[in-house]
C-alpha cells in the first residue's frame, strides 16, 4: 500500500513495498517524476529511489570487506549499480500528517550488516529527505537518491539545468570515475560532478524551478536520453570504494545524507535562463 504526503499543492506518493520509491510527486497540475525505458530491475526505472549501500556503478560488482573480496550481482553488466535496497521492502517506522519515516535492511547480496532509513517531510514549497545508514559491521558506504525527471512537464518548456561552478570526475574506458577531477566540461553527461558553488537545479520555463540543497558534496548528472534526466545527491562518487571516496563505516556506527528540494512555480510566460541548457 502506497502512503501519500500531501502539503499545499504538493503531494508526494511513496511505496514503501518496493524499496520506498517516491513512485509521484506533483506540484498542482505537474507530475515531477517520470520513468525511462533501460535494461535495470524494475524498482530502478521510474519515479525516486534510494541508493544505498553503494551509489551509481560499483567496478565488476566487486567490494572489499575486512581483507575479503565479495562478489555482488551484476545488474548493469559487467558491473553492479545502485546498491541493494531499491527492490526490498521497507517497514513504515512513522506515519504522522506530512512526514514518513521507514527503513529495511541491506538484504543479502551486501556482505555486510546493517540498515537504511529514510525520512521524508513535505511542506508547501519543499520537499526535506534524509537517509540514515546505521552499521553493524565496519563497510564502505556511498548513499544517494536518483530521481528520474522527464525533459518536459505538463505544459512548459524543456528543462534546463541550473549549474555554477563545479568539478567534473574523469571516466576511464570501463566508464567509472578514475579518482581525476577536471573543470566541468559541456555535456551531454552520464558523469560525478562535486563542489558547485551554489546548489544545482532544474529548471522547465514557463512551468516549475527546482533547487536542490545537500549536505554532501557529491551529483551525478545525466542527460545522454531524449525524454529525460537525472540530478542526483550523493555522498561519493560512482565506485567510490575503489577510488578511496566512499565513507567507511565502523560497527555501531552511522552516515547520514540530508537533502532539501525547494520549487516554485513559474509563470507562463517566463522567459528561458540557466547557466546551462540540456
Amino acid at each position: 500500500m502506497t502512503v501519500s504526503l500531501r502539503a499545499g499543492e504538493a503531494e508526494l506518493v511513496v511505496d514503501p513495498a518496493a524499496g520506498a520509491r517516491w513512485t509521484s510527486w506533483r506540484v498542482g497540475d505537474l507530475e515531477l517524476l517520470g520513468g525511462a525505458d533501460v535494461s535495470l530491475p524494475a524498482g530502478m526505472r521510474s519515479g525516486c529511489f534510494v541508493m544505498a549501500p553503494f551509489a551509481g556503478r560499483l567496478g565488476r560488482g566487486r567490494v572489499e570487506l575486512s581483507g575479503r573480496q565479495h562478489q555482488l550481482p551484476r545488474l548493469a553488466p559487467p558491473h553492479a549499480i545502485h546498491g541493494t535496497v531499491t527492490e526490498r521492502p521497507w517497514a513504515v517506522l512513522e506515519r504522522a500528517g506530512t512526514l514518513l519515516r521507514c527503513a529495511t535492511d541491506l538484504g543479502a547480496d551486501w556482505p555486510a550488516a546493517g540498515r537504511v532509513e529514510q525520512r521524508l517531510e513535505l511542506s508547501a514549497d519543499r520537499l526535506t529527505s534524509g537517509l540514515t545508514l546505521l552499521a553493524e559491521e565496519p563497510m564502505p558506504v556511498a548513499l544517494g537518491w536518483h530521481p528520474w525527471f522527464p525533459r518536459r512537464l505538463a505544459r512548459g518548456r524543456p528543462a534546463e539545468w541550473l549549474l555554477t561552478g563545479g568539478e567534473q570526475y574523469v571516466r576511464g574506458a570501463d566508464g567509472l570515475p578514475t579518482g581525476e577531477l577536471t573543470a566541468r566540461r559541456p555535456g551531454p553527461w552520464d558523469d560525478c560532478f562535486r563542489r558547485f558553488t551554489t546548489p544545482p537545479g532544474l529548471r522547465w520555463p514557463g512551468a516549475l524551478e527546482l533547487v536542490v540543497g545537500s549536505s554532501a558534496e557529491h551529483w551525478v548528472l545525466f542527460d545522454e536520453r531524449d525524454g529525460e534526466l537525472c540530478l542526483e545527491p550523493q555522498t561519493g562518487p560512482p565506485d567510490a570504494p575503489a577510488i578511496g571516496a566512499a565513507v567507511v563505516v565502523p560497527a555501531g556506527g552511522e552516515l547520514s545524507l540530508r537533502c532539501t528540494w525547494r520549487w516554485r512555480v513559474l509563470p507562463p510566460d517566463e522567459a528561458a535562463g540557466g547557466s546551462a541548457g540540456v
